[in-house]
């Protein structure tokens, strides 16, 4: 099934990317940057900026004339689980980033495509933030046939999946990869869970697998036992 689609919204979130950028976040952006950025017109963008001001989604500065995201935007993403998700995680992916001595991440479904929302590396301290959607395959990552475990026959099939194995990965209660979809690369991933006891994300550890395959069944059994324990914090 094709996903659901509107112009508006589209262009309207495009606009909110951009805004979202480093870029942006240092002094803003005027009307004409934005334009140039989402490949509009310049008095398009105006319109749209002057209705997102409007609703309080983005913010322009008098003096600068240049556009910020607005308060809104922000007092909405504080509402949500996944906010609620992201700021319970940080200390538990720099616990693992710690045990492991590997980069951990903090991911999501993003459609069929895995997002990673947060990476905490080894000995760096408070996690970064993050909103990048992998190219490759769900199905062929540990994090991805984590995030689609629970899928079955027909369902796992539809999004590209081995029944079989995400059947194996329930059963674990973590999934491990090495070099199956890049062979210089290897990775553990184990299921955060809900208050509803359904999957919510994914904590992940992965690296170069010459590094990572002499302990990647320590690294899989310190990514299950973190993840655990946030699934408490999250209610499961």
């Amino acid at each position: 099934m094709s996903a659901p689609r509107s112009a508006g919204l589209r262009r309207d979130t495009d606009l909110l990317a951009a805004l979202a950028t480093p870029e942006a976040r240092a002094a803003g952006l005027g009307v004409s940057r934005l334009a140039a950025l989402t490949g509009r017109e310049t008095s398009q963008v105006s319109r749209a900026l002057a209705a997102l001001e409007y609703e309080g989604l983005v913010e322009r500065d008098d003096r600068s004339r240049r556009y910020a995201l607005g308060w809104r935007l922000y007092a909405l993403a504080a509402g949500t689980a996944e906010a609620r998700l992201v700021r319970s995680a940080g200390p538990a992916l720099v616990a693992l980033a710690a045990r492991t001595g590997e980069n951990a991440h903090l991911c999501r479904l993003h459609g069929l495509r895995v997002a990673t929302l947060l990476t905490a590396e080894p000995g760096q301290g408070a996690p970064r933030a993050r909103f990048d959607v992998d190219d490759i395959p769900a199905a062929t990552t540990s994090t991805g046939r984590v995030l689609l475990a629970e899928r079955e026959g027909a369902a796992a099939r539809a999004v590209g999946a081995d029944p079989e194995v995400l059947a194996a990965v329930r059963a674990a209660g973590h999934a491990v990869v090495d070099g199956e979809f890049d062979p210089a690369l290897a990775g553990a991933a184990a299921p955060v869970r809900g208050f509803h006891g359904g999957i919510v994300a994914a904590l992940t550890v992965s690296g170069p697998a010459a590094r990572l395959r002499p302990h990647l069944a320590a690294h899989a059994a310190a990514t299950v036992a973190v993840a655990a324990d946030l699934s408490v914090s999250m209610g499961a």
